[in-house]
């Protein structure tokens, strides 16, 4: 997943680039979408967790790139009377990590969708 990622990251555009990053108070609300207990044919347990963030982000992204997904814009004032404009965009990432006794609790990324800013 890493070098796929990687891949498509480098012919991004820079706005797409800066629109998949988000600070952590950048993000407004996150919910679980699914979580997964399994086992395999050897008897190793393992669970998976699918996330959903909304965040807000003031990178430049054309409107009819983005279509099927829902965009809503912002508008937030700085403090000074200054007003900026944010996008509200979702991300949903899956978590995916091995429960079996004795191995180290190392959570791996098994999927990645962006706002139609990765397809």
């Amino acid at each position: 997943l890493i070098v796929k990622l990687e891949e498509k990251c480098t012919s991004l555009p820079s706005n797409y680039k800066k629109a998949l990053s988000a600070d952590p108070d950048e993000i407004m609300y996150t919910t679980p979408g699914d979580v997964g207990i399994f086992y395999d044919d050897n008897g190793r347990k393992f669970v998976s967790i699918l996330m959903r963030f909304w965040y807000l982000t003031n990178a430049r992204l054309p409107d009819d790139s983005m279509e099927g997904t829902r965009i809503f814009k912002v508008a937030l004032e700085d403090g000074e009377g200054e007003t900026e404009t944010k996008r509200l965009l979702t991300a949903i990432y899956e978590f995916q990590r091995e429960f079996t006794k004795g191995v180290p609790p190392d959570w791996t990324i098994t999927r990645i969708e962006h706002s139609k800013l990765l397809d």
